[in-house]
């Protein structure tokens, strides 16, 4: 039988960004009738961030224990007001970052594993009923709740998805639809998804053992698609509760820097179609990339291309190059120094003064 205190952990990644991890961390702690334990990952935060996390925790009277390699006496899981706090010794990035989380949760027995994301705000009575869907569909291996704006609370951000050729999200609501879709009535009840939404998700922790955790060669983006595959053995096994909702604080978790995010997204799709396409899907997924390089220089002149070209270019590259994962754990503040300044209005000639100013900190 499960110990009901080890029926559900939450893993909880951060890197700086304190006040949204903060308010992430409120709506947790607010959750009523289900019991879990939180864990709390810091992917090497500046101090600060950390230390003011450590007072909202303490002026909460939530008791904080960290995790080292020391096993964890088993009361201290009966302890409701508790947060396991790990700490990383470099930026491991999403998929790494959480396999911390995950393996502390599978060494200590729980029945069901939850990421939620450090941006994410969640309603209460959400946790319970997302873990009560599980409990009485022991088909389901991971399950997502429907993702909402939080500046739009109104507006869905993500609702499940259908890939299709060349693995493009057809349904995902924050590829197809970067303003989203506005909430009605047919979006309810369980649905299929081909993968759930790595920000807010519950695992059973015995698939996701057997399914090997998330691939580190995934630094950011893409690799809860990428665990999804592995997660999925039926068509029913992956699902989105249309009648639960969470908010979304959007790139949270990675930053506010849009040009480094925009690399980011382009280099790890082409991640994906290597790990999990089709002979076709690779083949039109590379040539359709190379297209549109080959287009946005061309165009180089147009903003909405000029805005776009290093981070295709390096994307491109350092995929070629196979500089995934590692590369980007030792590279994250050269690529974030790289690419701030870098948004939607960059014209070709601040490209230039881009290149020129930053010719020998970043290949």
């Amino acid at each position: 039988m499960i110990n009901p205190n080890k029926e559900l952990a939450i893993v909880v990644l951060f890197w700086n960004n304190s006040d949204k991890t903060i308010k992430c961390l409120e709506s947790l702690y607010k959750q009523k009738k289900q019991r879990f334990s939180i864990i709390l990952v810091d992917n090497n935060s500046e101090k600060h961030y950390a230390q003011k996390i450590f007072k909202w925790l303490k002026k909460n009277r939530i008791m904080k224990l960290e995790i080292k390699n020391q096993d964890i006496e088993e009361n201290l899981f009966n302890i409701k007001k508790i947060c396991f706090y790990k700490k990383n010794k470099i930026n491991y990035g999403c998929g790494l970052g959480h396999n911390f989380g995950y393996k502390f949760c599978l060494r200590n027995g729980f029945k069901y594993i939850a990421r939620i994301d450090n941006d994410m705000i969640v309603p209460n009575l959400t946790i319970f009923n997302l873990v009560n869907r599980m409990k009485k569909n022991q088909f389901i291996n991971a399950l997502s709740p429907k993702i909402m704006f939080v500046n739009r609370p109104n507006m869905i951000w993500y609702s499940g998805t259908k890939i299709g050729n060349n693995l493009k999200m057809q349904k995902a609501c924050s590829i197809d639809s970067p303003k989203g879709h506005k909430d009605n009535k047919s979006y309810k009840g369980l649905v299929n998804t081909d993968a759930i939404a790595g920000c807010a998700s519950i695992m059973k922790a015995s698939k996701l053992s057997s399914s090997g955790l998330s691939d580190p060669e995934f630094f950011y983006g893409e690799e809860d698609t990428e665990l999804s595959f592995r997660l999925k053995d039926s068509p029913e096994s992956l699902k989105i509760d249309l009648n639960q909702k969470i908010y979304h604080h959007i790139s949270a978790t990675v930053g506010e820097n849009w040009g480094k995010n925009i690399y980011y997204n382009y280099k790890y799709r082409l991640l994906l179609v290597k790990k999990i396409g089709t002979f076709f899907d690779k083949f039109f997924g590379y040539s359709f990339s190379f297209i549109k390089f080959f287009a946005s220089c061309v165009l180089i002149f147009k903003k909405s291309h000029s805005s776009k070209i290093l981070q295709k270019y390096y994307a491109l590259k350092h995929f070629c190059q196979k500089n995934y994962g590692d590369y980007d754990r030792i590279n994250y503040y050269k690529v974030d120094i790289f690419f701030k300044g870098i948004n939607k209005k960059t014209s070709f000639f601040d490209i230039l003064k881009k290149i020129i100013s930053n010719k020998n900190q970043f290949n």
